[in-house]
C-alpha cells in the first residue's frame, strides 16, 4: 500500500509544494506498519528532466529531518536530484543489533520501485547514509543491484557482510574519522554491538569487488588519508577519505557534501 501525504507548510503557513510524504506499508512481525520518506524536488523541477535520485539515511536513534539537510545538500551542487529521506523503524536500519526487525533491504527496494513509478525518467539511485544508515548502505550495496553509487560516512563494511562475486558493481565513497570511538577506523569490535572490517581494507574490498585498478594513496599535511581506485568497471570509482583528528561525525559538513555530489556526478 502507497500513500502520498500533504507537503509540509512553511513558517509563514503557505506549502511547500517540494516536499511531500511518500507512505509505504510494510508488515513488521506480524503487523502491518506504516513508513515514510520526505521526497524533496527541486525548486525548478521539470517533470520531463530526468534526475537522479538520492537516498539518505539516517544515524540510529535519528528522524528524517535530522538527516534531510544533508540529504538536500547533495542535490544542491553538481548532480540535479531529487532528494529521499526515508524512516527507519523505531528510528534504526535493522543491521543484526538494532531495536528494529524490519527487512530493511526490502522496504528500500519498495521506496526505490514507488519512486521508479512515480519518477519514470530516473534513471540512476545513490544512497547516503551516516552511521547506522551507512552501514546499511554498505548492506545495500553487497546485496542488491538497486543502486548506481553510495557515500557513506562514519561506518563501513561490516564483517560477515562483505561483497562477494555476486555482489554488483557500484562506486563507493568511505568518510572515516580517524579518531571514531563508536566505529574505530581500525576496525573489529564497536560499541553497537557489530564487527566492522578496517576502513582502507573495506575501500580496499570494494576495489576490488569493482575490478579496478591498484590503488593509490595520498596522505595530506594534516595527516588525512586519501584512497583512490579507477579503471574500475562500467566506469565505477572508489575513493575514500580518513579524516585525521575526527570523530563519528567526521564529513557531516558542507564540504563533503560537494565531495559526494561531485563523486555522483563523474559515475552517472
Amino acid at each position: 500500500m502507497v500513500d502520498e501525504g500533504n507537503a509540509d507548510e512553511s513558517q509563514s503557513g503557505e506549502r511547500d509544494n517540494t516536499e511531500s510524504e511518500l507512505i509505504l506499508s510494510q508488515v513488521i512481525e506480524g503487523e502491518d506498519i506504516e513508513r515514510r520518506a520526505i521526497v524533496m524536488l527541486p525548486g525548478d523541477y521539470d517533470p520531463n528532466t530526468a534526475y537522479a535520485i538520492i537516498l539518505g539515511f539516517h544515524g540510529n536513534g535519528q528522524s528524517p529531518e535530522d538527516f534531510a539537510w544533508m540529504t538536500q545538500r547533495v542535490c544542491s551542487f553538481e548532480l540535479p536530484c531529487i532528494a529521499v529521506v526515508p524512516e527507519g523503524y523505531k528510528r534504526s536500519w535493522n543491521l543484526g543489533v538494532e531495536e528494529s526487525t524490519a527487512d530493511d533491504v526490502a522496504f528500500v527496494s519498495d521506496v526505490i520501485a514507488e519512486l521508479s513509478s512515480r519518477y519514470p525518467l530516473t534513471s540512476d539511485f545513490f544512497a547516503i547514509g551516516h552511521s547506522n544508515g551507512s552501514g546499511l548502505v554498505h548492506v545495500l550495496a553487497t546485496e542488491t543491484s538497486l543502486l548506481r553509487g553510495i557515500a557513506g560516512f562514519g561506518s563501513m563494511l561490516i564483517e560477515g557482510r562483505e561483497p562477494s562475486a555476486e555482489t554488483a558493481a557500484v562506486s563507493v565513497l568511505q568518510v572515516h574519522g580517524m579518531d571514531d570511538d563508536v566505529i574505530p577506523y581500525d576496525g573489529g569490535d564497536s560499541p553497537v554491538g557489530l564487527r566492522f572490517v578496517p576502513a582502507e581494507q573495506s575501500a580496499t574490498l570494494w576495489g576490488s569487488a569493482n575490478g579496478c585498478d591498484a590503488g593509490t594513496g595520498e596522505i595530506k599535511d594534516n595527516g588525512d588519508r586519501i584512497l583512490m581506485f579507477e579503471g574500475c568497471v562500467d566506469d565505477h570509482r572508489v575513493l575514500h577519505y580518513g579524516l585525521a583528528g575526527q570523530g563519528h561525525d567526521a564529513g557531516m559538513s558542507e564540504e563533503f557534501a560537494l565531495i559526494a555530489s561531485e563523486f555522483f556526478a563523474s559515475v552517472r
